[in-house]
């Protein structure tokens, strides 16, 4: 109870805003904590013990998992399979699938399916895929295993951290000066759609000067409204740091006036960019941002806030989860709860500072947390959930249950290098 208390309180601090109701189902249950045995292992990477796996998505029974690999195993340790950086597998039985030319010669971080099931758009931080030339952007025809040769991305770029198709519209973002872009889903060309939104500035920290980059992004089920997170300073010539709320028009984008200054806020070490993932509910009606930075007083490092899609300035959270210390990667909003995946240690944590505070729940890099109140579920902790020090980059609710993208060894106490499913 003093935990509660103190979450809101804090919560009240920065202020707080009426909570509408929620609506919508996407998952039967929450899910259990003790993982299938039967999927697949990532057990090397660019670096022996750097392997893990960046995004999951599932098109009809094959899932693809993208990130940082060289070598992947059957669930019992064999057979023993050589991977570049994505692969396939059975989405039920975590058979590993062999697919020609579905490979990468950098990282993958993005992998957005057409709604027909035939592509993938598959982003990342590569200049050939399937032998072919690339520009870390391709489209995959599933029914041929080729890479589209007419899809070219025109932006000469970094890293590309994140895709979705929205409409007859795919949006990139990644690293380079205007952070985001529409492009034509067949061709690759540039449109003009995002050109009044484009982002600008770059953050840094004692360490690290951060290159513009649009890091993630996420759309609304209506598709009216996105918000972007990264390392910008400006969008659309108007100031916004490190998050923004676009308004998603007919015909072209537009910056939201929705802004709240306390991301203006330095993190540990000057820390000027801590956002790392952004989901929104399945009705709409709020999105969920989660951080990184340390644990400061009267900012958002090191937690997940909830916030209103209001067309107007000075906005405050509807909640504040706050882990007390380590990071927050990645948040999946779902009716039952948002999830959330890191290499954070507890939840309800106001009072610590790299220190379990009082009544604190432990959560050892993954957590569940009450959609209206932004308290920890704590009848679901998986205290043995991520063993290490890297955590989970991808949360990815399906029929099946909740997939965990990560660069552990270990989930729920039991070895699943790189990937697991906590089922219904």
């Amino acid at each position: 109870m003093a935990t509660a208390l103190m979450t809101a309180t804090l919560a009240a601090g920065l202020g707080s805003v009426a909570l509408p109701a929620q609506a919508g189902t996407v998952i039967p249950s929450i899910p259990r904590t003790n993982p299938v045995d039967w999927t697949p292992r990532v057990i090397d990477g660019a670096g022996a013990s750097d392997a893990g796996v960046y995004e999951l998505r599932q098109v009809g029974g094959t899932m693809y998992a993208g990130g940082r690999i060289r070598t992947v195993t059957g669930p019992s340790g064999s057979p023993t399979y050589s991977r570049m950086n994505i692969f396939a597998f059975d989405a039920t039985t975590g058979a590993v699938l062999n697919i020609p030319n579905l490979s990468a010669n950098g990282d993958v971080y993005a992998i957005e399916p057409t709604p027909d099931g035939r592509y993938l758009y598959i982003g990342g931080d590569f200049g050939s895929f399937g032998g072919r030339s690339a520009n870390n952007v391709v489209k995959f025809d599933l029914t041929t295993n080729t890479v589209v040769p007419g899809f070219a991305f025109p932006v000469a770029t970094g890293r590309v951290s994140d895709l979705q198709l929205v409409g007859n519209r795919l949006f990139v973002a990644g690293n380079w000066n205007g952070g985001i872009v529409a492009v034509d889903p067949n061709t690759g060309a540039r449109t003009s759609y995002l050109n009044n939104v484009q982002v600008s500035g770059q953050t840094s920290d004692s360490q690290t000067t951060w290159t513009t980059r649009v890091y993630r992004f996420a759309v609304n089920p209506q598709q009216t409204r996105m918000v972007i997170i990264g390392s910008f300073t400006s969008v659309g010539g108007q100031a916004r740091r490190q998050v923004a709320m676009i308004n998603l028009g007919s015909s072209s984008a537009t910056v939201s006036p929705w802004y709240s200054t306390t991301w203006n806020r330095n993190c540990i070490r000057g820390m000027q960019w801590y956002t790392r993932d952004v989901d929104w509910s399945p009705d709409g009606s709020f999105f969920v941002v989660g951080n990184t930075g340390g644990a400061i007083t009267n900012t958002f490092c090191d937690t997940a806030t909830r916030w209103a899609p209001v067309d107007a300035p000075n906005q405050r959270p509807a909640w504040i989860q706050m882990t007390g210390g380590d990071t927050i990667h990645s948040v999946a909003v779902t009716d039952k709860a948002v999830f959330l995946g890191g290499h954070f240690r507890w939840l309800d944590n106001p009072e610590g500072r790299n220190t379990m505070g009082p009544g604190a729940a432990r959560a050892q890099g993954l957590g569940a947390i009450d959609v209206n109140t932004g308290r920890a579920i704590r009848t679901w902790n998986p205290t043995k959930g991520l063993e290490g020090g890297r955590g989970a980059y991808d949360l990815y609710p399906t029929s099946a249950g909740l997939w965990v993208g990560h660069f552990e060894q270990r989930l729920g106490g039991e070895l699943h290098p790189g990937l697991g499913l906590l089922p219904y």
